[in-house]
């Protein structure tokens, strides 16, 4: 009698699910609470092409090799001018400035190639992009590029924003 009652089928427990769902609205909200949230910046670049489509009228571009050892500056025809490394480093300040003298040369054009060699880091990369994109002149300055002048101190002045990637040759 006794195998009776315990062979006797049992209930299945209940699975509480309302701790568990209180623990997780707890847990996204602490998660939401402290991430931190960056801004990420993202920029249209093109590659060169290599259709055989004959332009109307050949417009400038500048082309940056990115090497080892600094920059090579051209307009792929005739070098324009060649910036080494200072202390290890690339001199993105010259290369800022010798690139506002080729606006200044070539006002209208917007067109700019990076070409880099294979070991060049991505880092660097960049950091060349945004020193051909832009720069931030005194509001005197500006005026020689076209930009208007404002009331400020420095007027933030685009230099050239169409760039493309590509191996350097």
């Amino acid at each position: 009698m006794r195998n009776l009652l315990m062979r006797r089928e049992r209930k299945p427990a209940e699975l509480l699910l309302v701790p568990m769902i209180d623990i997780f609205t707890v847990l996204v909200t602490f998660l939401l609470m402290t991430a931190v949230f960056s801004r990420i910046a993202i920029m249209q670049i093109d590659l060169p092409s290599s259709a055989a489509s004959k332009p109307e009228e050949p417009k400038f571009r500048l082309e940056v090799i990115v090497r080892q050892d600094g920059f090579d500056l051209s307009d792929g025809k005739e070098a324009i001018g060649t910036i080494p490394k200072v202390s290890g480093a690339y001199d993105l300040n010259a290369l800022t400035e010798r690139v506002l003298a080729v606006k200044r040369e070539h006002p209208t054009s917007e067109d700019a190639s990076v070409l880099a060699e294979p070991k060049v880091p991505y880092d660097d990369l960049v950091q060349v992009m945004d020193a051909i994109r832009g720069t931030e002149l005194p509001a005197t300055d500006a005026l020689v590029v076209g930009q208007p002048a404002t009331g400020a101190q420095t007027v933030k002045v685009a230099l050239f924003t169409n760039i493309a990637l590509g191996d350097a040759p």
